[in-house]
């Protein structure tokens, strides 16, 4: 076992999400059982919010698991609008074979920042990278080894 147990992301709609991706990001379906609801007062406590219920899907990525969840209650802002130089702001990076076609299929369907870069200089010189944000606007990374 890794370190590396899940990534989780807040989502305003659990159904968008799984389909963004498991469909247009290639990630796989949710298995049966792996969609469903949590709440209690163990979930409160471990978040800090009170009455918290969340609906959840667990999406496999290789060895670990990308947790979705949407929050039933308390409702929270819909839209990531945070910049990457703020502060606690994150982004997934998923391994692609092609950038450059993947950028080509998804243009007209998401929203990147600009057309793939090549690195060019640290550990990933040589590689593909590209940036687009997911429908709640949280930042993704798509890399290709040089």
């Amino acid at each position: 076992m890794g370190v590396l147990n899940h990534v989780g992301l807040t989502v305003a709609n659990l159904e968008r999400s799984i389909e963004f991706y498991s469909g247009l990001m290639g990630l796989g379906e949710p298995p049966e059982g792996w969609i469903f609801t949590i709440g209690g007062e163990w979930l409160s406590q471990m978040v800090g919010e009170q009455d918290a219920v969340a609906r959840v899907a667990f999406l496999p990525m290789d060895d670990i698991v990308l947790e979705l969840l949407e929050y039933q209650q308390p409702e929270g802002e819909k839209v990531n609008n945070r910049p990457n130089r703020d502060a606690g702001a994150m982004h997934i990076a998923l391994n692609i074979g092609d950038v450059d076609a993947t950028y080509e299929r998804l243009k007209d369907k998401v929203v990147f920042n600009s057309p793939p870069q090549t690195v060019p200089n640290g550990p990933w010189q040589g590689g593909r990278v590209a940036y687009l944000r997911d429908p709640d606007g949280t930042s993704l990374e798509l890399v290709q080894s040089a």
